[in-house]
């Protein structure tokens, strides 16, 4: 047999070779594809994650409005006892409410994990009724940062000594007016003349109430900290806009503002006929009643009544009945300061926002707060505020407009993740309870802050993911 010809085997050889290029781009194309649907799938998993984070966010905030609308006392705060606030499931998804424990702020800051409740916005200073004097009791607070933060809500147009007004605010680049009118939101500080980001925030850059492994390395991280250990948080972490009160309380009852003596006096006569000889200070007769029973007895010694005049407050009413402590809290609900907007809650507060309550000031507000954990009150009420102070007649006066025993608007900052704890959202919603009926007045989307929930539960959910 004669051997095949050369060209015959090189032809050959050329078509294997074009028919394995074929065969690789077609394996190629095909692994690309195959990689591309992979990563679609798993982008299409990631959004299917995210919705379903987005409704248990949703599912979130239907659930606190039921846990504040239930409460035996729509005057009292919610007790975390009485609701889970941590890893609470949706389906496939699940939410934690991030919460802040006034009673020990510095310590429950130092975990790894955050404190889980609701925040009262009451337990805060309200930025459009506190004046720049008090307002300097507030983390690394300036007189000029202070008066400036004054000056933004004050409708003058004439600055106050080391404030700013639109003549400031219209020489920075670019120029703007000072707003001279209410707060609608803390945030809006961020407009205030000197103040800065540092300020605001301090340490605490993902507002979560715990000490980050990045708020804690210096300057390697953003924010810059002084590396200590410690958690310092910036001036957002106490104050407010939404503190305020009504004159409707618990199951409709009306409250009556203490300063109006027929209204207190018709109050008494129809329901605690019995308390009718405690009016006497106010009415031009001498104080029969005494002595004051518990934690707040005494309560009348603080200020004995030397005219017939209105009370101020109801803190100045109780002092100057001399009524027994557990009398006086049967009462108490009924009562109302002058002023329904910007009072302290001084059962919930911290001792910086106790700082900032005229009468109380900075050398006080550690006391006062020492004094609560120690003697918790068992009842919302403000009688304690008078062992806590020594009796001081001019502090206990001088805080008496700005204090209560009653919170109505409650913050709730909601983080929540899809299955397999992917789809990350955060938002945090403000309830206002003051109609009776828990309505979401402020909602803001805090996503971008990052993880808030601390390592620990970071690497627990990165585990069961794993499994």
């Amino acid at each position: 047999m004669s051997p095949r010809p050369a060209h015959k085997n090189s032809r050959r050889a050329s078509v294997l070779i074009i028919v394995l290029w074929v065969a690789f781009g077609l394996v190629s194309i095909t692994l690309y594809f195959a990689h591309a649907m992979i990563l679609e799938l798993k982008a299409a998993d990631n959004r299917a994650a995210g919705l379903e984070a987005d409704q248990a966010i949703e599912g979130a905030a239907l659930y606190v409005s039921n846990v504040l609308a239930n409460r035996i006392n729509m005057m009292t705060i919610p007790s975390v006892g009485n609701f889970r606030a941590d890893g609470v499931k949706i389906g496939d998804a699940k939410f934690w409410i991030i919460g802040r424990d006034t009673n020990d702020l510095q310590s429950s800051s130092q975990s790894d994990t955050p404190f889980w409740g609701l925040v009262d916005e009451a337990s805060k200073v309200n930025l459009n009724y506190t004046v720049a004097t008090n307002l300097q009791n507030l983390p690394q607070m300036t007189s000029s940062t202070s008066a400036a933060m004054y000056d933004w809500q004050n409708s003058s147009t004439t600055p106050s000594t080391d404030g700013a007004k639109s003549e400031t605010y219209n020489g920075l680049q670019p120029p703007y007016n000072s707003k001279n009118a209410p707060y609608e939101t803390p945030e809006e500080l961020r407009l205030v003349y000197g103040m800065t980001l540092d300020l605001l925030y301090g340490e605490d850059a993902n507002m979560n109430g715990i000490l980050d492994p990045n708020e804690n390395d210096g300057l390697k991280l953003p924010p810059y900290d002084n590396q200590d250990g410690m958690l310092d948080p910036g001036v957002l972490e106490y104050v407010t806009t939404w503190s305020h009160e009504t004159t409707v309380g618990t199951n409709g009852i009306t409250r009556v503002v203490v300063t109006n003596l027929t209204a207190v006096q018709s109050l008494i006569s129809s329901n605690f006929p019995s308390l009718a000889q405690y009016l006497t200070p106010f009415t031009g007769g001498a104080a029969t009643g005494g002595g004051g029973g518990g934690r707040g007895g005494g309560g009348g010694a603080a200020g004995a009544a030397t005219a017939a005049s209105a009370p101020t407050s109801v803190l100045d009413f109780y002092m100057r009945s001399k009524m027994p402590e557990t009398d006086f809290q049967e009462i108490e609900p009924y009562l109302v300061n002058p002023s329904l907007a910007g009072m302290i809650n001084i059962n919930d507060a911290t001792a910086t926002a106790l700082a900032c309550v005229p009468g109380i000031g900075y050398t006080m507000g550690q006391q006062v707060l020492t004094y609560r954990q120690s003697n918790p009150p068992q009842v919302p009420s403000i009688t304690w505020l008078v062992n806590a102070l020594n009796n001081n007649q001019a502090n206990l006066e001088a805080a008496g407009p700005y204090v209560t025993p009653y919170s109505f608007q409650f913050a709730a900052d909601v983080v929540a993740v899809g299955h397999q704890n992917r789809g990350y959202r955060r938002v945090r919603f403000v309830f206002d309870c003051s109609s009776g009926t828990p309505l979401i007045v402020y909602r803001q989307d805090l996503t971008y802050l990052g993880w808030p929930l601390g390592k620990k539960l970071h690497d627990q959910l990165l585990a069961q993911n794993v499994k």
